[in-house]
């Protein structure tokens, strides 16, 4: 049986590691909704878990889970409108235009946002189901941003 208390990082926790592959699709910062994410969790330009989240108490990470859901529903449900607005009204020659790139750049933002509201939720849920690994990541979160000083030395 393994000894969690001894666990210093997430492959310790689990047993395994991720893949540098699947590790490199979480890259931040990716669009303004991941900044301003890593600006309030004072996260590095690398940040696979969302850390700052892990310093939460359950209470306020199923918050933070609801409302990030809440918010993943709404960008999708505007990026599939405006998809479906494009295909009815739009038109291929449209498209090509000015006002048509940025209508489709609109959309595919929406869906990078949704995309992110969804793994900010995911987190959220992994932390409230893994107490132990909360607190290594939280650790981990205060180390950085005090290295950082972000993070007040109280």
């Amino acid at each position: 049986m393994r000894d969690y208390k001894k666990c210093k990082t997430e492959a310790d926790f689990f047993g395994l590691e991720s893949s540098p592959e699947a590790a490199a699709t979480w890259i931040y910062p990716n669009t303004q909704l991941d900044r301003l994410l890593n600006d309030l969790q004072g996260n590095s330009l690398l940040m696979l878990e969302d850390e700052g989240l892990a310093r939460f108490h359950p209470a306020r990470l199923r918050e933070i889970r609801a409302n990030a859901l809440a918010q993943a529903a709404a960008a999708w449900s505007a990026a599939v409108t405006l998809r479906q607005f494009i295909r009815e009204w739009a038109g291929a020659g449209w498209l090509g235009t000015p006002a048509g790139r940025l209508l489709r750049e609109h959309m595919m933002q929406l869906r990078r946002d949704a995309h992110r509201w969804r793994h900010l939720a995911e987190f959220a849920a992994r932390y409230m189901a893994y107490p132990r690994l909360a607190r290594l990541h939280a650790h981990s979160w205060a180390r950085e941003s005090r290295a950082k000083g972000e993070y007040p030395d109280g």
